[in-house]
């Protein structure tokens, strides 16, 4: 059997995994490195910085920006995401009156805390599908489907 002529190599062979390990269980270091790098999570992931907050009392609504973002551009299709987060427990029905299709014509996304279900209440002609709700620990969150007009413009 040959004998090792440097033995850093066998040191770095053993040190490598032990390093990626603690790395992966050490989160500040991890944030420190990937905000470094300038690695950001897809907005199509976390729903989108958040464009405003609305304060009800018990619970508070926060609104992301309108999400279109793709790989290689904007898609014809995109989603609004809002969240509830409750400062004391969520009532049985949140209801949240947004504008976000370019109209002075407001329509509110109403959730049913007991079951999950949401629906509309005066939908416009650019929201797309079905919305989607999710229960967290921290509350609720609903994505609104949404398409651009026929111009590509965001609506």
């Amino acid at each position: 059997m040959p004998r090792l002529k440097n033995p850093g190599y066998v040191w770095a062979a053993l040190a490598a995994p032990a390093v990626l390990l603690a790395m992966m269980n050490s989160e500040s270091l991890s944030r420190a490195l990937a905000s470094a790098s300038g690695v950001r999570i897809s907005p199509r992931f976390s729903g989108g910085e958040i464009a405003r907050t609305v304060d009800h009392g018990g619970y508070l609504a926060s609104i992301h920006r309108p999400v279109f973002d793709g790989l290689r551009g904007d898609r014809d299709e995109g989603f609004l995401q809002v969240d509830w987060t409750p400062v004391q427990p969520l009532p049985g029905t949140l209801r949240e009156t947004l504008d976000i299709c370019g109209s002075s014509e407001k329509f509110a996304v109403v959730l049913n805390t007991v079951d999950g279900t949401v629906s509309y209440e005066n939908g416009p002609g650019c929201l797309r599908g079905q919305p989607q709700s999710s229960r967290f620990r921290s509350g609720w969150a609903v994505r609104i489907g949404l398409k651009k007009d026929k111009e590509g413009e965001r609506q």
